[in-house]
């Protein structure tokens, strides 16, 4: 086989050369026995294959070692195996075995370990393991006569399998550091040279040594073979010098951000960030610009979409090749419930899409969902979902030190890992972090952050990991409340918020409420959160129990059963008095945090005026400061018409809509180009410093109130979640007060934001409802006005916010009863609903039949004393997919066997038998391998609550199943998620469970072919009664038209059959189509090739039984009665 695969591709053109390798031999493998290596001895089995070629028919070869354990005194280890093979390594330096039984004249060859790990998934840790195992093969090359080793490949980078190095920062910083000795291989092999400088002395001339050749090696090297070998390698190596070209479109893609939840219709945000790989700029204006598109896949079919929802987005700039870009690219989102495929490709307009230019696509498998459904009779909305807490996304706004995080996978995760600042509650991110780096993390240690009044703050990807050695970190998604609560408890808009975010989190990671814990939990400090969190009557159950009741509204059927009226009126009073109170609270603490912000606002001014008075005691009235960019900024001089001091009848708020860090330079820029100039004539920054940018008698020609007679002022920002600060607030207040003194008609009744002139955003959504800055600056106009006493008006503040306190106490507690009498009402209520789900199920549209199969469960090989556990079938949770990974033609006979049997190379253990539940045949044939109580070992970890169906054959490389085993294997689940009531969004490929990492059931799982697309869509049709065989069995006999004959004697001889086996019986093709299987009586005289063929192809199994008359065909019949056989052909049991 070697030398027929090595002569095919040296007749390739191009390559000649090539080396085709002999397949790396595994160490430790006993199963190569045959004759003469009774024992199954590896290294022999490889001795015997190069002995087989000889050195002229072998172009090298490849070697696989590895260390049992990530300890690096392993890669040196001389430990030897138990007898029979006591001579053969037990750890890294199983690659000496190889070589020394390399025979003598193959020793010149070149050799590769194409594979090397520490058996066990990589250990996430610099331990000098990476560079110990290169320094160990330099030694060996560095030793005289040594076959040269060329090459040792780590196993390996990607996500495929539990060996992926991909993430594991210790891992890669060791690879760093064996990589600075810039280790390598030489044709020249070195040699121990007694005192060359003695020689020079000898003889009085510099020698030159050439080291010692074996005999029978130097007669291999003289050879006419090998000398050609050498010149095609000088012919590669100059071929090589041309570098090969660059692709001109060419994308990577680095990173993405979708929303957690995808409603039908909406059009959603995106985060990706991409690297321009190819050689061309991808230009963001033009004729022929870059942009962002996307398709939708279903079952593999691509989805038109209608022009308002192709949308494309723009790049913000040029992207030079290199360099890198992130986009928030805008996706319409189907307007149908479903799972959909997104494919997210760039399109060079006018030209074509990358994906044609054979650039990687980023694809992403989305679920989307129907929008909640509207309110019942009753007013009341019947909530499905959880309420996500909406969180600011701080993770790129925070200090970090030079050192990265570890990374980790979700799956990962098993807690929710509660802990408090310890530190003043309004403590800034940024000193918390500073803190953090400090201590010698790489960043701010928690995933989450909970301010007092309940906003959530995303502080870190969830994927980063402070500190790995820990479980706290690397298994836990960290939530910090801003505080210290060793003595109370956190504030009730505090202790919500964080309940909705565990909740949220346990619903997305798939953890029970049980997995929230304390800090101190994990670790030896066994304090934090503080004594309140763990104590009797602490807030951990008020967290726990508000997660139980979020997860259990969730898990409640979507077509719920009215409860009884009485209930529903209590409830409905219920929620009704807990939303007022709720309103209530929100309305005073709301109130007190505006009237706080307020107070800190007159201090900085009461502040700001002190300081301006003990500077220039000797000024009366306003003093200003005012920086002048009028000449600074582009502008268009001629377009401007004059205006007079009276027409001035309003001062026009703006905000920028940009961050403040753009330039007025920059905003000028912008406005110019449908405008002489900058619209604004005042602008405010972020510190509080004021520029006038247009003359106050010039304007610009229009007939808009808003421009002609008015003064606009601009505050740098977007405010339609936040407020300018109070330094923009106070300088806003003292600019508008002496606008007001040089043009008296203005009075503050005419200080007006845009919007109030035209449909606009600006001065944004905060101007006149939420926070309602308008009033702050309003206030500050009387008080740069002289119109407020400020101390007169902070006394009055202070009395005010002293009430609300008092105010809000009582409210907490009064809410803190009512949410404890609604949780009980709500546990209750979802009792009730569950009671009644029992009693009265839906009627459902169609019930799926079972399908077709043969129980082997008894009859395949069993392990002599192993047994598996059992289980009820409640437990039963999810379907897990697999695939055999084997030729279609490896049966479940062979799989048992190789399931029983232990296999130390892999680390695995025996099993007590077959690990699947149900096996899908090439053919669509089902097999029970297991019955459903056995928890068979299919998922690590999993075992427990899934159910294991494997379809035979191997999905990689653009392979998927057929289409009988995905007819029959979607016709299976369909059914066990009916029996076992699972959803859909259960049924899981291999990989996708925790902690699992496999390429099982295939890479053409959800990518390539995406066959999970296809068996799910099959699935959807089967619950729908789509393609779905109403008949089992169907007894087909002949007939002709009326009055013509009928299989009379036939039927009279298929009574016996008819009576044992009860199948339907019938004359009709047309009927018949619709049975899973059918057997036609008689011979094609009757019913025709053409007719079977027709059953066929409508996918149903067809036996036809005809002896050569009638009452050959009648014995056939009772044969089969006797041995009680439905069928000839087929072992199905029905």
């Amino acid at each position: 086989c070697y030398r027929l695969c090595r002569e095919a591709i040296h007749r390739l053109p191009g390559h000649e050369d090539d080396q085709v390798l002999v397949g790396a031999v595994a160490p430790w493998n006993t199963q190569t026995m045959y004759t003469g290596n009774a024992n199954g001895d590896w290294a022999l089995y490889f001795r015997d294959i190069l002995a087989e070629l000889g050195p002229l028919e072998c172009d090298g070869f490849a070697l696989h070692t590895y260390t049992h354990g990530p300890d690096p005194a392993l890669i040196s280890s001389d430990e030897k195996l138990d007898p029979p093979f006591q001579n053969y390594h037990r750890h890294f330096r199983a690659y000496r075995d190889f070589l020394q039984a390399v025979p003598a004249n193959m020793r010149h060859l070149p050799a590769y370990i194409t594979e090397t790990d520490q058996v066990t998934p990589w250990l996430d840790q610099n331990s000098g393991w990476v560079r110990r195992a290169y320094a160990e093969i330099h030694a060996w090359n560095q030793q005289p006569n040594n076959q040269r080793i060329r090459a040792l490949a780590l196993y390996r980078w990607p996500r495929l399998d539990r060996w992926y190095i991909d993430g594991k920062s210790g891992v890669i910083e060791d690879f760093h550091f064996a990589l600075q000795n810039d280790y390598r291989w030489s044709n020249a092999i070195p040699v121990a040279v007694t005192s060359p400088q003695r020689v020079e002395e000898r003889t009085g001339q510099a020698v030159t040594l050439s080291p010692p050749v074996a005999q029978e090696e130097r007669q291999t090297l003289n050879t006419p073979a090998v000398a050609v070998a050498r010149q095609n390698k000088k012919m590669r190596a100059a071929g090589r010098a041309e570098a090969q070209p660059q692709p001109p479109y060419q994308v990577e893609w680095l990173d993405d951000h979708f929303p957690s939840r995808l409603v039908t219709g909406e059009i959603i945000t995106a985060t990706l960030t991409l690297r321009n790989t190819g050689t061309l700029t991808w230009t963001w204006g033009g004729g022929n610009p870059f942009r962002l598109g996307y398709h939708y896949y279903r079952g593999r079919r691509r989805l038109s979409l209608a022009p308002a929802r192709d949308l494309r987005t723009d790049l913000p700039e040029d992207v030079p090749p290199g360099a890198t870009v992130t986009l928030t690219a805008r996706i319409a989102l189907p307007e149908e419930p479903g799972n959909y495929t997104l494919e997210l490709d760039l399109a060079h307009e006018g030209v074509g899409w990358f994906k044609e230019q054979k650039s990687p696509v980023l694809t992403r498998w989305l679920t989307v969902e129907a929008p909640e459904r509207p309110p019942g009779p009753s007013g009341e909305v019947v909530a499905r979902d959880l309420p996500v807490p909406l969180f600011i996304d701080v993770t790129t706004r925070l200090p970090r030190s030079g050192t990265a995080y570890a990374r980790r996978s979700l799956n990962q995760i098993r807690h929710v890992v509660i802990s408090h600042t310890g530190a003043h509650p309004w403590l800034s991110l940024e000193r918390i972090a500073q803190s953090h780096v400090a201590h010698g993390y790489p960043g701010i240690v928690y995933d989450f952050y909970v301010d007092p009044a309940g906003q959530v703050y995303r502080v870190s990807e969830l994927e980063n990991v402070a500190q790995p050695d820990q479980v706290w970190s690397e298994q836990g998604v960290n939530i910090a409340l801003a505080g210290n609560f060793s003595v109370e408890p956190p504030p009730l808009a505090q202790l919500e918020a964080t309940g909705r975010l565990c909740a949220w989190l346990a619903q997305n990671l798939g953890l029970a409420p049980d997995a929230i814990v304390g800090l101190g939990e994990l670790t030896k400090r066994g304090d934090n959160p503080g004594a309140t969190f763990y104590r009797t009557g602490g807030w951990k159950p008020a967290i726990v129990r508000q997660v139980q009741l979020h997860l259990a509204a969730l898990n409640s059927t979507m077509e719920e059963p009215q409860p009884d009226e009485a209930l529903l009126t209590s409830v409905t009073e219920l929620r009704a008095e807990r939303d007022a109170l709720r309103k209530e609270l929100a309305r005073a603490e709301e109130e007190r945090e505006r009237l706080r912000i307020f107070n800190e606002r007159l201090q900085i001014e009461t502040a700001n005026l002190r300081r301006e008075l003990e500077i220039q005691p000797e000024t009366s009235g306003h003093r200003l400061r005012i920086q002048n960019l009028i000449d600074k900024l582009p502008r268009d001089p001629h377009r401007y018409v004059e205006r007079r001091a009276e027409d001035v009848q309003y001062i026009v708020i703006n905000h920028t809509g940009v961050p403040p860090t753009v330039s007025w330079q920059e905003i000028a820029r912008a406005h110019i180009v449908d405008w002489p100039g900058l619209l604004y004539d005042f602008c405010i920054d972020e510190q509080g410093a004021i520029y006038q940018t247009q003359p106050l008698t010039e304007v610009v020609e229009t007939d808009q109130v808003y421009l002609s007679q008015a003064i606009n002022i601009a505050f740098a920002g977007e405010f339609n979640r936040s407020v300018p600060r109070e330094e923009q607030i106070y300088a806003g207040g003292q600019l508008i007060a002496w606008l007001m003194e040089r043009f008296p008609a203005v009075t503050l009744e005419q200080v007006r934001g845009i919007r109030e002139f035209i449909d606009h955003t600006s001065p944004g959504e905060q101007w006149m409802s939420g926070k309602r800055w308008k009033e702050d600056l309003l206030a500050a106009v009387r008080r740069a006005g002289g119109l407020v006493d400020p101390t007169e008006e902070e006394r009055r503040l202070r009395q005010r916010i002293a009430e609300l306190d008092e105010q809000l106490e009582a409210a907490q507690q009064l809410s803190l009863v009512q949410q404890q009498q609604k949780a009980k009402l709500e546990e209750e209520n979802h009792r009730l609903k569950l009671e009644l789900a029992e009693k009265t199920q839906l009627a459902r549209g169609f019930v799926i039949p079972p399908p077709s199969l043969r129980n082997i469960a008894d009859q395949l090989p069993r392990h002599p004393t192993l047994r598996y556990e059992r289980r009820s079938l409640n437990q039963i949770t999810h379907v897990a997919i697999h695939h055999t990974a084997t030729p279609p033609t490896l049966g479940p006979e062979r799989i048992a066997e190789l399931h029983i049997a232990p296999d130390p190379g892999r680390g695995k253990e025996a099993w007590p038998g077959i690990g699947y539940h149900y096996f899908i045949h090439a053919d669509g044939n089902i097999e029970q391998t297991n019955q459903l109580e056995t928890a068979s070992y299919h998922v690590y970890r999993h075992n427990g609550y899934s159910v294991g169906v494997v379809f035979s054959g191997s999905f990689m490389n653009g392979k998927i199943p057929t289409t009988a085993q995905l007819r029959s294997g979607a016709h299976l689940v369909a059914w066990l998620m009916q029996e076992l009531q699972i959803p859909l969004a259960r049924v899981w490929g291999h990989r996708e469970f925790p902690e699992n990492s496999t390429v099982c059931p295939g890479s053409e799982w959800t990518g390539g072919n995406r066959w999970r697309d296809l068996l799910f869509e099959r699935i959807e049709q089967i619950q729908n009664g789509i393609g779905v065989k109403s008949i089992r069995h169907y007894l087909l006999l002949w007939q002709r038209d009326f009055p013509g004959p009928v299989a009379r004697q036939d039927l009279v001889n298929a009574i016996g059959y008819i009576a044992r086996f009860r199948p339907s019986v019938g004359f009709s093709v047309e009927d018949a189509r619709y049975a899973e299987y059918v057997t036609i009586i008689g011979g094609e005289a009757g019913i025709s090739a053409d007719d079977e063929k027709f059953l066929r192809t409508h996918g149903c199994h067809v036996e036809r039984i005809a002896g050569r008359n009638e009452d050959e065909t009648g014995r056939l019949l009772a044969e089969l009665v006797r041995q009680g056989r439905r069928f000839m052909n087929f072992d199905v049991d029905f």
